[in-house]
């Protein structure tokens, strides 16, 4: 009879020991959340600082590997609203490594607006060329924006425009059945107006 009882009180250990292993697995994973809670509190603060910051006027500078995508589209915006398009394009990449569409189609919108205010810009240095490239460029962009999001009225009314400023002509021979400018046949005495088809 002396057996048993230290039979129910090594099992009383046992059980007690996965008692405190549960609790301490708890208690650890209980801190590992606390942890990442405070890490991402800590984050969206810089990010609202960053997007505070750029909204003010300060050149905040945003880390594209690192930063969260509301930063990002901040950071761009602040670029391209200052003219400095090709360091706003440099942004295009990471921003739509987000997969976020309607961050990466309010980019674009941003993007096609600055290349549509550099060609308002190179049709008053009466620079035509530039222009119609800027615009080419706008329409490409902003086409690709409404196809992210075909509801947005404001992105319509910018792709019309855009469509406004520099017309789609179809390339000559794009038609089917249409010739190439240089299979084209000769022009004949006999197509001339006003000279008599055939023998007199």
């Amino acid at each position: 009879m002396t057996r048993r009882p230290r039979t129910l009180h090594l099992r009383d250990r046992l059980a007690g020991g996965a008692i405190g292993a549960g609790l301490v697995a708890i208690a650890v994973l209980a801190f590992a959340v606390a942890a990442w809670f405070v890490a991402e509190v800590v984050a969206d603060k810089a990010a609202n600082d960053a997007i505070r910051g750029l909204a003010a006027g300060r050149d905040v500078a945003v880390d594209p590997a690192t930063a969260r995508p509301e930063p990002l589209l901040a950071r761009a915006q602040f670029l391209l609203s200052r003219g400095m398009v090709e360091e706003g394009e440099g942004l295009r990449g990471p921003i739509e490594a987000t997969g976020r569409t309607d961050l990466v189609a309010a980019y674009l919108q941003d993007l096609g607006a600055a290349r549509l205010v550099r060609a308002f810009d190179a049709v008053d240095r009466q620079d035509v060329d530039a222009a119609v490239a800027e615009v080419r460029v706008a329409k490409e962009v902003l086409r690709a924006a409404l196809a992210l999001a075909p509801d947005d009225f404001d992105l319509k009314v910018d792709v019309d425009l855009a469509m406004r400023l520099v017309r789609d002509f179809p390339e000559p021979g794009a038609e089917e059945g249409e010739e190439e400018p240089g299979e084209r046949p000769k022009s004949l005495w006999t197509e001339l107006p006003g000279i008599p088809e055939g023998l007199p």
